[in-house]
Formats: structure tokens, sequence, C-alpha cells
């Protein structure tokens, strides 16, 4: 095989995992934003949903897209190779992520959120204090999902 031959096909496998994780990118940040327009009512401190808003704004969460790209073992640093830094958290109230990247912060928001759609229910949590925290993450995340 001609070295013309092999570079092209290589050149053309590349461009292919391009598209190919470009749109997971955008899948994932399509399913973020999404999740941002539910939990738009937890975004202002001084407005405290009652709980059966909050119930109803965990079941509409989705979290499908991040369950797939956490079990299918992505190359996240070719997604969004941005670490958390204090810029990325400006405007958002204290979490725990400082230094963390995609994969880290992709993996805390599905947990948060699949944990929460799973024990909603349970007596000693405080659903508005966890959706806030779940506003956070998500915003953070899209911020590292967008350009």
């Amino acid at each position: 095989m001609s070295i013309v031959k092999e570079i092209y096909d290589v050149t053309k496998d590349l461009a292919g995992n391009k598209i190919a994780l470009s749109k997971i990118r955008r899948a994932l940040l399509t399913e973020v934003k999404l999740n941002d327009k539910f939990l738009w009512d937890v975004s202002v401190n001084e407005a405290r949903p009652a709980n059966p808003r909050l119930i109803q704004m965990i079941s509409n969460l989705d979290v499908t897209e991040m369950k797939a790209a956490i079990t299918c073992g992505l190359p996240f640093e070719l997604i969004s190779s941005k670490k958390v830094t204090t810029e990325l958290l400006d405007g958002i109230d204290h979490i725990k992520v400082l230094g963390g990247d995609l994969e880290t912060v992709l993996e805390k928001t599905y947990l948060k959120i699949a944990y929460l759609k799973k024990d909603y229910m349970s007596e000693s949590l405080n659903l508005y204090v966890r959706m806030r925290n779940i506003y956070n993450y998500n915003r953070l995340l899209q911020r590292m999902l967008g350009k």
C-alpha cells in the first residue's frame, strides 16, 4: 500500500473521530441545557419552590446522555480539556470541584441527579438544597461543554 493511501486512511479516521466527538459533545450540551430549563425555578436564591414543584422538576431532569457518556469510556479530554478554575466557577455557589476535569464534573452531576430521582421522598433530604446544588453543577457542566 502506498504511503499516500495510508495517510489518507489515517486522516479519514481522524476526521471521523472528530465528528463523532463533536456530536457527543453537542448531545451532552443539549441535555445539560434542557436540564437548566427545568432547574430555572431554583436559580434565584430568594424564590424557594414548594416540594411538589421540586418533585416535578426532579422527574423532568434527564441523564440519558450523561449515563451513556460515563459508561462507554469516552476520551473526555478530547471532548473538553477544560479544568475547573475560579473563573469557571464565577457566579456559581461554592462546590468542591476546583481542578476537576470534564469527567469528574459530569460524573458528579450524573450521580447527584440519579440519586435524587430515586430517593426524593426521603424525610431527611432538603430537596431545595439538593436541587440548588444540582443547578450549580449543571451550570458548570454547561460552561465546560461550551466553546
